[in-house]
């Protein structure tokens, strides 16, 4: 990043009351050095989320998010960074530094403006068409069929295409919109004798990015013809995988809830909509995407999917359970009874009865794994092996130990698999595939010791922050030991990076880190350090880090030995000499141990 960014950067943050920005969206009271009030971002009654001006940072204590200034903005307008940026910027009246744009760039970006008039125009046409014209008497019996109402034709702009090869064409003409300017835009294409209107006797709905413009249209039939949509092209302003259908009008109800509910088409979600369930945004197509995926994550925890209950649909919400996922999102599939689609079972069914659907939704990963076993051949070994091998790339990506030991355990049921064969093959496909956080121990240590070393891992870290020369003295340990969560990782990590270039400062080590480290050192920053000398305390912290990482040694080869031994397997001596060694490592450095 240039210098003046930088130096705009650190003038809005000097400039930006953290208190006074965020009462204008959460109540707060002082109570002792920080100001109290109830998270934006998870529903409570009592207040857990923290705002400390002395540290300038926020952070809750129930669902632990936590980060600057910048980072409330982000999540709070479900924005970038530099969006936040430039909205406290307004707020504060510091001009925003403009970069010398090339000519390619203006040009583009004029004609980037005059696609959002022509679409913006276009839309009005095709409300009037729909609204004002005989034309469109046959439309909106269609959509009244479909019990939408004149708020819901308002509230997404919807409208009607005449049968026409150029009433479109003839009319954005006669308001100064050129045909070149129509067939860039996708609402014309060129034929042999000229332009002609590419959408003719169909429903258009408007297709708006998260800030509101119209981006392209969906056009649906009103019969049986076919196709049954026709969709803008693909273009530079107008590509599937940065959208969702809806956004701009769901997006408050999907923050407040922090809930997304996902289906595939416009009728779905508009459907859905007119039932009055207001976090719904259609995925375009089965085709979830991780740009989707992205923008979902700014504002919502969870997702869940509810596509058609055809084969496709299945086998798509297989696909985007792994997509969501790797994005930070809980996931779960609601499966809409009667092989219906969400449109059809809302509008015979009703709220409720499509409420319950969502309440049932199954867990993401439960998902795959019963979709995979269902296409396969589970009545021989040959055939459970194979399902197997299938459904190990979904349980790598489980987030913890805990939760792949779970999922394993209830496949070897399903399957009448021993669970430790399953769990030694979950180990080796973690092993080969170099997974970052390699699950070789099926069970965790217990919750207090493992309290104990995350919390001896924060106030490490705790220590460092106030005193970042002391990492040099940290990193022998650590390299061996490691920390119980990459964000903590991540952590010490960029933390040493800066104090090598003797740039280290708090707010540089959090705008260095991904969005979760983000909350972790918010919630680092909200422990109190025990008086005493700080080389004292970083001693009595490594020597925890140590000790937990024994004690995560020894479980895992005793695990190991006792699954070795139920199955016969000669590497149970060399797993059973192992932990007495470890043992004997425990007791030298702490006394007795077990």
């Amino acid at each position: 990043m240039d210098g003046a960014f930088e130096n705009f950067k650190e003038q809005v943050r000097s400039a930006a009351d953290i208190v006074e920005v965020i009462s204008s969206y959460v109540p707060l009271k002082k109570r002792g050095q920080n100001f109290w009030g109830c998270c934006p971002f998870h529903g409570e009654k009592t207040p857990s989320f923290a705002v400390n001006p002395g540290k300038n940072m926020f952070y809750c204590f129930g669902c632990h998010e936590g980060g600057d200034i910048f980072k409330f903005i982000m999540k709070i307008e479900s924005c970038g960074f530099m969006d936040a940026m430039k909205l406290l910027a307004g707020r504060y009246g510091i001009p925003v530094p403009e970069k010398q744009k090339t000519a390619a760039e203006i040009k583009q970006e004029k004609q980037r403006e005059r696609i959002f008039q022509t679409n913006g125009t276009a839309a009005r046409f095709f409300q009037a068409c729909l609204l004002q014209t005989v034309y469109g008497r046959q439309a909106l019996a269609y959509l009244a069929g479909r019990g939408i109402t004149r708020e819901i034709i308002d509230s997404f702009g919807i409208g009607y295409a005449v049968n026409s090869f150029g009433a479109l064409v003839t009319s954005l003409g006669k308001r100064g919109y050129a045909s070149q300017e129509l067939e860039d835009a996708g609402l014309a294409a060129r034929g042999k004798s000229g332009f002609y209107d590419k959408f003719r006797n169909r429903v258009m709905i408007p297709i708006k990015d998260p800030k509101g413009r119209i981006v392209g249209f969906g056009g649906r039939v009103l019969d049986n013809s076919t196709p049954k949509y026709l969709n803008t092209s693909e273009t530079v302003w107008f590509n599937k995988r940065r959208l969702l259908f809806g956004m701009d009008i769901a997006y408050k109800a999907i923050r407040s809830s922090r809930q997304a509910i996902i289906v595939e088409g416009y009728m779905d979600a508009i459907s859905l909509h007119v039932a009055g369930i207001c976090n719904v945004v259609a995925s375009m197509g089965t085709a979830f995407a991780q740009e989707q995926a992205a923008l979902l994550k700014r504002m919502a925890d969870e997702v869940v999917f509810c596509y058609d209950s055809d084969s496709a649909g299945r086998r798509a919400s297989v696909r985007a359970v792994s997509i969501a996922r790797a994005a930070g999102l809980k996931v779960r599939i609601a499966g809409v009874p009667e092989g219906k689609d969400p449109d059809e079972f809302v509008r015979h069914h009703g709220k409720e009865a499509f409420m319950q659907v969502i309440a049932a939704a199954q867990d993401g990963i439960d998902f795959q794994i019963e979709e995979t076993i269902l296409q396969g051949d589970v009545t021989n070994l040959a055939g459970k092996v194979d399902v197997v091998s299938n459904i190990l790339p979904f349980l790598l990506e489980c987030k913890s130990e805990i939760e792949a030991a779970e999922h394993i355990r209830r496949l070897a049921q399903r399957l009448t698999i021993d669970e430790g064969l399953i769990a030694e093959e979950y180990r080796k496909a973690a092993k080969k595939g170099g997974a970052k956080n390699e699950p070789v121990n099926m069970r965790l240590p217990q919750r207090k010791q493992a309290n104990a070393g995350q919390q001896a891992e924060e106030l490490l870290l705790a220590v460092l922050l106030e005193q970042p020369l002391l990492a040099y003295e940290c990193l022998e340990t650590v390299g061996k030991t490691g920390f119980s969560t990459p964000q903590l990782a991540q952590i010490f990590d960029k933390l040493c990076e800066l104090q090598a270039k003797d740039a280290f400062t708090v707010d540089k080590l959090n705008d260095a880190l991904e969005d979760a480290a983000q909350s972790a050192l918010a919630g680092i920053r909200t422990r109190q350090i025990p008086a005493g000398d700080a080389n004292k305390l970083l001693a009595d912290y490594l020597r925890q880090l140590q000790r937990s990482y024994w004690e995560r040694e020894y479980e895992k080869h005793r695990l190991l030995a006792d699954e070795y031994e139920r199955s016969s397997d000669e590497r149970f001596m060399d797993e059973l000499v192992e932990t007495q060694r470890i043992k004997d490592e425990i007791k030298k450095l702490y006394g007795n141990y077990k």
